[in-house]
């Protein structure tokens, strides 16, 4: 795991200055190429072969490559490689991956098991050729104006070589929306997200760029769909297996996230079957509501695994170096948690593996169950129903009940697709208007193509949106703030449509989510986890906005609103009802919190 950056043109000094704003990423080594067209730099975080042999920017023939991720499969390619009479100088998957684009161009990614963001340069053919994987797991940012190119694997490092940039107010409006900014757009002008499975050239000579899709998602799962079920099914776990074993290759210590959720614990208890002396780690809350370490541990015995446990308490330290660390405004207070369960853990290990797309993979979010209830449920009913639903009492327990109803009568849609993201959502249109005022704009503006009709179009459409632009986006911004590495198996490409690919009732059934994933997790841990409720990686939001001086100043003080994006006097309504206890505002206001603060710490 690593940072990387670069830019057309040569300068040493300003290649360096990248590398530094990303030494967080890579502390154990670092280095830099340039030429008269180009500077590559790199900082590297040693996973596979630690030796010098594996410094990059590494070079082959005219090439030269600057990479973060790793490649699972590397030694099978290898193999191939070398018998086409290939030789090689380091044990690293890097070199693999250089070697197979001289062998294969462009398409050697579709042979690639992984997680990647890299940059080729090909002096030879002068181009710049960048790859970002399936899924988006490693971010990859550029900035182009017509004549520089700029990309990084943080906005952080792009923003002070090009100066000055905008505020994107689409990019404004969907992270109000969705409390993330998602597709291509970033919060700055002429500033992009390379998307998952896409591939970008840049050629030096004519400044052009072209942008491909080298992997659709929805087409392999329809290509899985065509076969037999039951050569499906069974394939399910042993993918599984194989996905976790593989993400276990590391020349450094290698542990397990543990929340006590099935996700993690299979994880676990996969990898305490083939290892000895194995380390799991879990965040607790003082609030029982939140707390899930009675769980972990609970798995941890049954497993067999050396737990680690740390509790969180509210800590504005914590709060501000969070959100200070962010490229752009990302609204999931589960963030903070990650942070510091990442710092804990790489107290023990460089790498980590975690259960996150669990929930994509196999239907575990409450919102599929709601869209799986909503055909049942007569829209003319629901409206009628809003106003008693709005007066139940809030509640600051976790996902609390009453917002579920309320969530579920508030956003309720007769578009499928648009109700998914709507419940979702946290500002949906009325709400976003009055708070944005003149820089509001409908989400049928910014979102782009919204699909999906049954559940397995609504995970679609979260791998598409949700999935990249949050989950994994909080797990690589948390975990590379203290040089951790991140593996999550459940997106292996083999298993992915597979799993997508299943009729309904493998995913949710009478009512019951993940109803295939517990099924092969039963016989490795006991009933009480493997059926407990789905519970999320949330924090008490709703208490901390009342007893935090921080939250509360950078909502109410005035000062903090000079971008002129956000209404002041709607801001501090929500405020005064939050703390009155007449609504739970919670969600809204820590958006309001997270922007402002954000704003003011980037200046």
């Amino acid at each position: 795991m690593c940072g990387i950056a670069g830019f057309n043109w040569n300068s040493k000094e300003q290649i360096q200055r990248m590398t530094d704003t990303l030494r967080h990423r890579g502390p154990d080594d670092e280095g830099i190429f340039c030429d008269e067209r180009v500077s590559l730099g790199h900082r590297r975080l040693s996973i596979i072969d630690v030796s010098p042999r594996g410094r990059q920017p590494m070079s082959f023939e005219g090439l030269q490559i600057v990479h973060n991720g790793e490649i699972y499969n590397f030694q099978e390619l290898r193999r191939e490689l070398e018998s086409a009479g290939y030789q090689f100088h380091s044990d690293t998957d890097t070199e693999v991956l250089l070697l197979a684009y001289h062998r294969w161009g462009a398409d050697c990614v579709n042979r690639f098991n992984g997680m990647w963001a890299f940059c080729i340069y090909d002096a030879h053919k002068r181009t710049l050729f960048l790859s970002r994987d399936r899924f988006g797991v490693k971010p990859l940012y550029y900035y182009f104006d017509g004549a520089k190119f700029v990309f990084a694997s943080e906005l952080k490092a792009i923003r002070p070589i090009v100066g000055n940039l905008q505020v994107n107010g689409a990019a404004v409006n969907y992270f109000f929306y969705q409390k993330y900014i998602g597709g291509q757009m970033t919060i700055y002008e002429n500033c992009f997200k390379l998307r998952p499975a896409e591939n970008l050239f840049f050629d030096l000579e004519t400044k052009q760029l072209r942008n491909s899709v080298y992997y659709d998602l929805p087409e392999q799962v329809g290509q899985q769909g065509e076969r037999s079920l039951d050569q499906r099914l069974n394939e399910v776990e042993g993918l599984i297996v194989d996905a976790v074993t593989k993400r276990l290759i590391a020349d450094v210590p290698v542990g397990s996230f543990l929340s006590g959720g099935v996700d993690s614990s299979l994880i676990s208890a996969i990898i305490a079957r083939q290892r000895q002396d194995f380390q799991t780690f879990s965040i607790g809350f003082e609030d029982e509501s939140y707390d899930e370490v009675p769980f972990s541990t609970k798995v941890a015995q049954h497993i067999g695994t050396k737990h680690h446990v740390e509790y969180l308490s509210i800590d504005e330290g914590l709060i501000e170096r969070v959100i200070g660390a962010m490229d752009e405004p990302l609204g999931d207070a589960s963030i903070l948690p990650t942070a510091l369960l990442s710092q804990m853990t790489r107290r023990h290990v460089t790498v980590c593996l975690s259960g996150d797309a669990g929930d994509e993979v196999f239907a575990g979010y409450d919102s599929y169950l709601a869209d799986k209830l909503a055909p049942f449920m007569p829209a003319g009913l629901v409206r009628a129903a809003r106003p008693l639903v709005r007066l139940l009492p809030p509640s600051e327990k976790k996902v609390s009940l009453t917002f579920k109803v309320q969530k579920f009568a508030d956003d309720f849609r007769s578009e499928p697709a648009w109700r998914h993201l709507d419940w979702m959502a946290t500002f949906t249109d009325p709400a976003r208007c009055a708070l944005l005022a003149d820089a509001f704009i409908r989400a049928e503006a910014f979102m782009g193509d919204v699909r999906g009709t049954d559940l397995t179009g609504m995970q679609l459409s979260d791998f598409r949106r949700y999935l990249p632009e949050d989950i994994l986006k909080k797990a690589d911004l948390a975990s590379m703030m203290h040089s951790l590495e991140v593996r999550t198996p459940f997106l292996d490409y083999r298993l992915v449509p597979l799993v997508l690919s299943l009729p309904d009732k493998y995913k949710i059934r009478c009512l019951r989510t993940k109803r295939l994933l517990k099924h092969i997790a039963q016989p490795l841990l006991p009933r009480q986890i493997v059926h407990r409720k789905k519970r999320g990686f949330t924090v008490p939001v709703s208490a901390w906005l009342k007893k935090s001086d921080l939250l509360k100043q950078f909502i109410l003080d005035k000062q903090y609103y000079g971008h002129g994006l956000v209404n002041y006097d709607y801001a501090t309504r929500l405020l005064a009802e939050h703390i009155d206890k007449r609504s739970d505002h919670a969600r809204k206001l820590w958006l309001i919190f997270v922007f402002n603060y954000w704003l003011h710490a980037a200046k």
